[in-house]
């Protein structure tokens, strides 16, 4: 089948703001090049009342324009909508994204309206990080009702097989977020900073209990007198308490080497604070993959990750970056290793090159959708 596809994706898209939105943005402008793409969108994710953060929305509006966004998984006339409008576009593929079995209701809901063979679903996560005790129940009910399953790492594979060994996959990788900059306004942002002559850590995105937030810091206090001129830029919403991050940097005397700007960065700002930093670092405890990653490569960053869910499987050990274990003291040895050989640029040009394999159009011919 070479003749452009008709595809309805289903998902958070902007101005619905987080990870899951930005990818879903990205993947419609590869499919749209030569398909016919219609976003089904949700008009909130959550009730208030359940959502940590300060707002579910940002200033980003996409380009895109056959967006309907309608649903909401609380609301059952809105599954009806969406269901209504995937018969009358009737499509050749439906594309889910999935990260939490909250939505499986309404999701198994909009599968049933499309020929079997067709219902792709996604998985940014498979079981979430809180791991609940009943979600592998679910899951096993909705992954019988999909004909293809598409994985980003390895790790989500063998959870999708251990919770049904049948379930056809696909295993593909997260793609690099392609957002344009210019080097040469490092300097410009670092001075802004005030960071022109430090060695710069970033550690980026939502900051929750998983995210390992303390590694870092328990890191950084112990590579504090071994690296001088040390900043960590700690830049994401909070979704708990920050007190016990700061009690930490106190106890340890190093308010002077962190700067944290606790808000949701917009893609115009992304690249501030990438660009000032020489190294990102991912410190989880949990983790499937990451698109913080992707961010990083985009910008040629170097990255230590810990070695948790699929994260390593991004990592060229010793050349795009490091792989540690999820704990402050090889954290630690990593951060020493990196400045004082001062791998930056051997790193970032070795990224540079790699990263290429790393494409939406590699991502989308790995789907097969034509097939």
């Amino acid at each position: 089948m070479s003749s452009r596809l008709k595809i309805v994706t289903i998902g958070p898209f902007p101005p619905l703001r987080g990870g899951i939105s930005d990818f879903h943005e990205s993947l419609v402008a590869q499919l749209n090049k030569k398909n016919d793409v219609t976003v089904l969108s949700f008009k909130s994710l959550y009730p208030k009342i359940l959502f940590p953060g300060k707002s579910q929305y940002n200033q980003d509006k996409s380009v895109f324009d056959d967006i309907h966004t309608m649903l909401n998984p609380l609301s059952f006339l809105s599954w009806f909508k969406g269901r209504s409008l995937i018969k009358k576009k009737d499509p050749d593929r439906l594309i889910i994204s999935y990260w939490s079995f909250f939505f499986i209701p309404i999701y198994m809901f909009l599968l049933g309206s499309i020929k079997k063979g067709n219902r792709y679903v996604l998985f940014h996560n498979v079981v979430s990080h809180e791991n609940r005790i009943f979600e592998k129940f679910f899951l096993k009910i909705f992954i019988k009702k999909i004909d293809h399953c598409i994985v980003m790492n390895e790790y989500n594979e063998k959870l999708i097989l251990q919770i049904n060994p049948k379930a056809k996959i696909i295993k593909n990788f997260h793609p690099i977020y392609e957002l344009p900059y210019s080097d040469s306004k490092r300097n410009i942002y670092k001075n802004d900073l005030k960071i022109e002559k430090k060695k710069t850590i970033l550690f980026f995105g939502l900051i929750r209990e998983y995210k390992g937030l303390d590694l870092l810091i328990n890191a950084i206090a112990l590579s504090k007198d071994r690296l001088n001129n040390l900043k960590v830029l700690i830049v994401g919403e909070n979704y708990e308490s920050l007190d016990p991050y700061h009690k930490m940097i106190a106890d340890h005397q190093m308010e002077e080497s962190f700067i944290f700007v606790n808000r949701f960065v917009n893609k115009v700002d992304i690249k501030k604070y990438f660009l000032s930093s020489d190294l990102v670092i991912l410190p989880y405890k949990s983790a499937s993959q990451s698109g913080i990653l992707s961010l990083a490569y985009n910008f040629n960053r170097p990255v230590i990750v810990t070695n948790v869910g699929g994260l390593s499987d991004y990592i060229s050990d010793n050349k795009s970056g490091f792989i540690a274990q999820p704990n402050s003291r090889d954290i630690s040895n990593k951060i020493n290793m990196f400045f004082e050989k001062n791998l930056f640029q051997k790193m970032s040009e070795f990224i540079k090159n790699d990263k290429k394999r790393f494409s939406w159009k590699s991502f989308e011919q790995k789907l097969d959708l034509h097939g």
